[in-house]
């Protein structure tokens, strides 16, 4: 029966094709925003939305740049002269009477400082091959012994990564292991405020437990290796080092997916020669065996970290020996890094890991050299963000347009990147361009006023260029 209330044009419809989509999108929209307020859900789904949302993004500025009807001219290398950087202590002296002190601080270990001999150099001479393609293992002292071993720390309780955010799931990781009450987000909100950056540095973490842990100390070394970490487990000190992995998500056309992540080594069996170690973008106890850990290692000068209460100083002594002294473990890095950019000449690692030691020594033109040797071997397309030392040498030595060059392509990736953006305003302030490079740093302060290089440009700005 007609309804006499409806008028006599009325006619009954249905739903269109149109509102059928949009509603279909508004509810999964709501569904994944309601969904992502959970951490449990989060981590499981927040990962691969990210990288769907980025390959869109990053494909559509590739084609926008591909478009373009004009492209920037190739400009000639122009010769900047360098900025007189004040070394951090003393740009952050708040007196004279500070400086005065600086400045009679006593070198401890100026008669253990010598330069490496012929006799030194030959020491490392005990080569193991791993594969055809150069991903090998220097043995520092000599032959494996037959002692068998099975070494066993209690691995922090497991808390999975949330979105790029295994740095600081990894850190939480190493302060539960010494009863401190910790987790991922509140250390994110220091060292990590932008869930879309995944790039975390060492000194990034160091910095947090200088700052949050006075009764804790931290020391970060570099060339590490399968005896290192075995004193280290004898020692009961879990150790944080960074590997390569390859990555699961696309985020851009032709991404080669070359990721970086840390892990927690805490056990050893030396019949099966495999080490154990936490994976926060995975599980508690994973196990990879020693010759493919130091390969993936390998990149990032194979650098660790050990973290503990400063009670814990005697066995970390015990652990890395003469490694506990800086200057000394920069040493052995040195003979270690130079051989192996001698041995293999079109590896990338190995030409990158030496030009960080001439980084580390003051020789920024000879780290150049060696930087560009890495690039021509072809670096992969994050390295930079993970290992930006090339940038302090291009910045060190005035080379401003490599600085932009270099910076540029990441930051169109990923905008969020403090570091980068430093990197980019002082490329801009050593070419003159003053108001650009100092609004690039206060960016980069908002992004993140935590991280230390971010902290020294602002500190630079307010009292160097006003």
């Amino acid at each position: 029966m007609k309804n006499k209330y409806r008028p006599f044009f009325y006619e009954k419809k249905r739903p269109s094709f149109i509102n059928i989509v949009l509603t279909i999108i508004i509810g999964t929209v709501f569904l994944l925003y309601i969904g992502l307020q959970f951490p449990r859900i989060r981590q499981v789904i927040a990962q691969p939305l990210f990288a769907a949302a980025s390959f869109v993004v990053n494909t559509g500025k590739d084609f926008f740049d591909a478009t373009k009807r004009y492209k920037e001219p190739v400009r000639p290398r122009q010769t900047y002269t360098p900025l007189e950087l004040p070394d951090q202590q003393v740009l952050f002296a708040e007196s004279l009477e500070s400086l005065a002190n600086i400045s009679q601080i006593s070198d401890p270990l100026a008669d253990l400082r010598q330069t490496p001999t012929v006799s030194e150099y030959s020491k490392v001479a005990d080569w193991e091959y791993l594969d055809p393609n150069l991903n090998y293992d220097i043995r520092s002292n000599g032959a494996e012994s037959d002692e068998q071993i099975r070494l066993d720390i209690i691995p922090p309780v497991f808390e999975r990564a949330d979105i790029n955010n295994n740095g600081a799931a990894i850190l939480s990781a190493a302060l539960r292991y010494w009863g401190k009450i910790e987790n991922q987000y509140q250390i994110a909100e220091i060292i990590h405020p932008h869930s879309f950056d995944p790039v975390v540095s060492f000194e990034d973490l160091s910095g947090y437990i200088g700052s949050g842990y006075p009764d804790f100390m931290t020391i970060t070394r570099m060339n590490g290796n399968k005896e290192l970490l075995i004193s280290c487990l004898r020692e009961n000190l879990p150790v944080l080092i960074r590997i390569q992995y390859p990555g699961t998500y696309t985020y851009w056309l032709r991404d080669d997916r070359w990721e970086a992540q840390y892990i927690i080594v805490h056990g050893y069996d030396s019949s099966t020669d495999t080490f154990f170690y936490q994976d926060s973008l995975k599980t508690n106890t994973a196990s990879i065996g020693s010759a493919e850990l130091l390969q993936r290692w390998y990149p990032f000068q194979r650098k660790y970290m050990i973290i503990g209460p400063e009670s814990q100083d005697t066995a970390v002594q015990n652990a890395l020996a003469e490694n506990y002294f800086e200057e000394l473990n920069l040493q052995q890095a040195e003979i270690k890094f130079r051989t192996d950019s001698e041995m293999l000449p079109n590896d990338p690692f190995a030409q990158y890991n030496y030009a960080v030691i001439l980084h580390r020594l003051g020789d920024e033109h000879g780290a150049w050299e060696f930087f560009l040797k890495a690039a021509e071997a072809s670096l992969p397309q994050r390295f930079i963000s993970y290992c930006p030392e090339i940038l302090e040498t291009a910045l060190a030595i005035g080379y401003a347009d490599d600085l932009a060059d270099l910076t540029t392509p990441v930051l169109r990736k990923n905008p969020y990147d403090e570091e980068m953006t430093v990197y980019r305003g002082w490329a801009e302030i050593v070419r003159g361009n003053i108001p650009e490079g100092t609004s690039l740093i206060e960016k980069a302060e908002k992004l993140n006023p935590n991280n230390e290089k971010v902290r020294y440009a602002v500190k630079y700005k307010e009292t160097m260029l006003q």
